[in-house]
Order: structure tokens, then sequence, then C-alpha cells
């Protein structure tokens, strides 16, 4: 099956680094399953939102979602939107960028692997 992105992921998607749309489309179109993009660019007000939620150890201007383009992206499997990280389609997507990236030539980090925050969405070039 052939998956496109939504729009709502589209325009998160042209806020990110062209490394990154790259990586993130090469992956739709490997995938066996959907995605979707929640988060490309991040500003002031949703970083400290953020932030303050417990969604996010970085204040504003400390993380790769707040230059523009963005340095980071969020993605994750759905139809519909799957939260449980111990679903396989979490490890076999974020195995994917590690491949793909590896195969553009780019080096990139894995949220799954932060210290003290499991942020499976986050993937960031790593720079």
């Amino acid at each position: 099956m052939t998956f496109k992105w939504g729009k709502k992921s589209s325009d998160l998607l042209a806020t990110c680094d062209k490394r990154l749309q790259d990586l993130a489309n090469k992956m739709l179109e490997c995938s066996d399953f959907d995605l979707t993009i929640t988060c490309g660019y991040r500003g002031k007000e949703e970083q400290e939102k953020y932030f303050a939620e417990g969604k996010s150890k970085a204040h504003f201007g400390q993380s790769k979602h707040n230059v523009f383009p963005s340095k980071a992206i969020d993605i994750m499997p759905c139809s519909p939107i799957i939260w449980d990280t111990k679903d396989y389609r979490w490890w076999k997507m974020i195995a994917s960028a590690y491949e793909i990236a590896r195969k553009q030539g780019i080096k990139i980090k894995s949220g799954a692997f932060f210290t003290g925050l499991c942020d499976c969405p986050h993937l960031e070039l790593d720079e």
C-alpha cells in the first residue's frame, strides 16, 4: 500500500530541515503502515507549554524544534495513532529511520533513547 502525508503532516514537514523532509518522505515510502507528523518547528509558547506539562525537558531555545527550519521532527505510526510504545511499529519505524539516515549520509538521534524521558516520536539531526 502506498501512503501519503495528510495536509497537517505536510504543513508540519515543510517547517523542517530539508534533510529531515527527505528522511520522513523516504520513511513513509518504505513503510508498510501509515505515519503521521505531529511536530516540526515549535515556537516559544508551544515549547514552554510542553515543558510545563513535562512533555519536554527543554525550555524554548534549548530544543532542536526551536530553530527554523526545525532540526527535529516528531513522527508516529498511525491509523489510528499508536500511543503504546511497546507496539512493534514504533521500533520498526525507528530502526527504519536510522537505516535510511545512514544511507542518506546523515546522523540522527531518536528520543526513544533519551535519558529520563522516552520521547519515541522525536527524531533530530545529530550535529
